[in-house]
């Protein structure tokens, strides 16, 4: 199928669209007509507008898009100006293609030719609606003929007004380049206690727990769970944004060039394949009828 096909799945009370065109997006999630994720702008063409996207062959930055691997010096160009790193890897500002498409699942591909990142790799995206929600496999294969570092992540929107979070999370890790050591969450950072997200003002990385994150409004809960590859949870809620994001990632930010055992980085082996998952299971109570 052509990479600006557009997929709509549906599952009882859940629907979800994709926008492979747009880095492989997500456009919306709904339940019972109302988002689950922000309604994003497919019209946009701009995977910061939409709904959610992945984060392949890694999540968040390198440092000035520059890293030493094996050996080899590697140079990214900058792809978010006018910041000066490389973030988020390359899958999400490129279009993938429908692979599979049934009524409640869909798989997405995209194959990346060596550039300045000098490794082909092979990433994949399953979606599945059941009755409780909606599930995201994740996977990306080294497909060059040596190691390649590798990570993944997923960058969800969630509507901020009346939200309220609660989330299993740790000690922080700070972004800045070569740091690589933990640091106590503070008062304003400690998502253990259920907060206002209103009152937040996050861009965080925690280490993540098993129970996961818990998102309410009035009369809907969303569930974030994920996989145990997945052992890092960003919080980005700025204030007074109409949106917040639960990013489970599987390593922390700048991981290339952090030497240290624990922050997650990922060395696939010529055909190994990373794979992760995440869950949003979605409880509440259908709009009243008109």
């Amino acid at each position: 199928m052509p990479a600006d096909h557009t997929v709509l799945l549906q599952a009882g009370r859940f629907a979800l669209s994709l926008a492979p065109a747009v880095g492989g997006s997500v456009s919306w999630f709904r339940c019972d007509g109302r988002p689950v994720l922000r309604d994003g702008d497919p019209a946009a063409a701009d995977p910061l507008r939409m709904a959610a996207f992945p984060l392949i062959p890694f999540a968040g930055r390198i440092d000035q898009g520059r890293f030493e691997f094996a050996g080899l010096q590697v140079r990214l160009p900058p792809n978010l100006p006018p910041e000066p790193h490389a973030i988020h890897g390359q899958a999400w500002q490129s279009p993938w293609r429908v692979e599979a498409a049934t009524t409640d699942r869909a798989v997405l591909g995209y194959e990346h030719a060596p550039d300045a990142w000098p490794w082909r790799y092979r990433a994949c995206q399953t979606f599945v609606l059941d009755g409780d929600g909606l599930k995201v496999d994740l996977a990306v294969t080294n497909l060059a003929a040596t190691a390649m570092p590798a990570g993944l992540g997923w960058h969800p929107y969630f509507p901020a007004a009346g939200a309220r979070l609660e989330a299993d999370v740790g000690v922080l890790w700070p972004a800045s380049a070569g740091e690589a050591r933990p640091l106590k969450a503070g008062e304003r950072a400690d998502l253990r206690r259920e907060r206002a997200v209103a009152g937040l003002d996050l861009d965080h990385v925690y280490s993540a727990g098993p129970r996961g994150a818990r998102l309410t409004w009035p009369g809907r809960q969303v569930a974030v769970h994920a996989s145990p590859e997945l052992a890092y949870l960003v919080v980005y809620a700025p204030k007074g944004a109409d949106h917040f994001c639960v990013e489970p990632w599987s390593h922390v930010p700048d991981a290339v060039n952090r030497p240290s055992a624990g922050t997650g980085l990922r060395v696939l082996a010529p055909g190994e394949t990373l794979s992760a998952s995440v869950f949003l299971g979605v409880a509440g109570t259908p709009p009243p009828a008109d």
